[in-house]
């Protein structure tokens, strides 16, 4: 529990609790209006989401962490081990020393699921000998089967676009974008499927002769809390700085205490954090005038339409938090719309070094010993794996 700190505004009715939030408190003989209450939920919601937020981002820049340092450097490795080992195989693929059909077929099978590895793992296959043999052992030019998928995807793409009545380019996509790319074009896929998803919104709504006298009240509320949000960080925020500015403050104690108070103002006015230049305000309302009627229930109605939308925003980010971009490396999918995220787990890392130690092991048989001897040995062992399609 965090300690409570003295405030500048000091009051019984506005109070900031212990856990960050602000909260209105009811007096004697005057309990608190549907409105205060609706109030003290949403502030409370907000900080709720906010801190879970907080803590999501920490436990995934913390598995982000662990990644970079422990298992990203393992893969790398295992994926550079892979390339060795396809490149000391396929001349394998046509010796005459597997005398056995089925043995070439195995190892066929084996260094394509290799090379389907390594062009998982970069995306694509620059390396123009591993593209060769690729076209050996599938029997298909690589660039031609991105070219093929990336086609397929944007046809299904634009087919499903198409049904929900939306026009878009998708010809820009290709299979070299970059991560910064693929990103840039799924948020303008995303924003114009929210355009259309509004346009049907306001298709569906009834003509301005139709509207009902409760409509046409939440009309107004609506572009109340409009012109609030349009207006409220700046409007705040200088009306705040000049009754928070520490030099404007000629007691020495309170100058101190602005100080402390400005920066919070000023970092929440940079970050578009309206939440705690709400809360200031309202803080400084409760000072100046002392007593909560100040805040009346128009003006909480809006506050609360305000804190309703900033909710459903934190909601929004908190669930779209592991498809952000930053966080791609530690998404592990389970399906074709399923994932799951990584975790710090010392089972992989020990799975990664005794794979890698096999694979460097296997390379040095091949290079340092009898090369068919080896070959053999890992027809076998994939054989006994169950992963061959016999």
């Amino acid at each position: 529990m965090a300690e409570k700190q003295t405030s500048l505004f000091e009051d019984d009715s506005l109070r900031r609790p212990e856990v960050g939030g602000l909260v209105m408190i009811s007096q004697p003989g005057r309990p608190l209006s549907k409105a205060q209450r609706a109030f003290n939920r949403l502030v409370t919601k907000v900080e709720e989401l906010r801190a879970r937020l907080d803590r999501q981002i920490h436990r995934l820049d913390k598995v982000l962490a662990y990644y970079g340092k422990y298992i990203h450097p393992r893969l790398q490795r295992q994926k550079e081990l892979r390339k060795e080992l396809v490149r000391a195989l396929a001349p394998f693929l046509d010796d005459d020393r597997l005398k056995q059909k089925s043995e070439r077929k195995t190892l066929r099978m084996f260094i394509g699921e290799q090379i389907d590895e390594i062009a998982g793992e970069e995306g694509t296959l620059t390396d123009e000998d591993l593209q060769a043999v690729f076209k050996r052992v599938h029997g298909v030019d690589f660039v031609q089967v991105e070219r093929e998928e990336m086609e397929e995807a944007r046809s299904v793409m634009a087919e499903m676009f198409s049904e929900l009545g939306i026009g878009i380019d998708l010809s820009d996509l290709r299979p070299d974008m970059s991560a910064e790319e693929l990103a840039a074009k799924a948020a303008e896929m995303a924003e114009r499927i929210q355009q259309k998803v509004e346009e049907e919104e306001r298709a569906l709504r009834p003509p301005a002769h139709r509207k009902t006298k409760r409509q046409l009240e939440k009309e107004e509320r609506m572009r109340q809390v409009e012109q609030l949000r349009n207006k409220s960080i700046a409007s705040v925020y200088k009306r705040l700085a000049k009754v928070l500015h520490p030099d404007l403050e000629p007691d020495a104690g309170r100058k101190q205490a602005k100080g402390t108070l400005m920066q919070e103002l000023t970092a929440a006015y940079r970050n578009n954090d309206l939440h705690t230049l709400l809360r200031l305000e309202l803080e400084w309302i409760q000072r100046e005038e002392g007593d909560v009627e100040r805040l009346t229930e128009e003006k909480l109605s809006i506050y609360n339409q305000v804190l309703k939308e900033q909710a459903s925003e934190l909601e929004r980010e908190l669930a779209e938090l592991p498809y952000h971009p930053r966080y791609q490396l530690i998404v592990l999918p389970t399906g074709p719309f399923g994932f799951r995220l990584r975790t710090e787990d010392a089972a992989e890392i020990r799975w990664l070094d005794g794979t890698i130690a096999s694979m460097e092991a296997s390379i040095a048989r091949m290079r340092n010993g009898e090369p068919i001897d080896e070959t053999r040995a890992i027809i076998k062992a994939f054989r006994a794996s169950g992963r061959t399609r016999y």
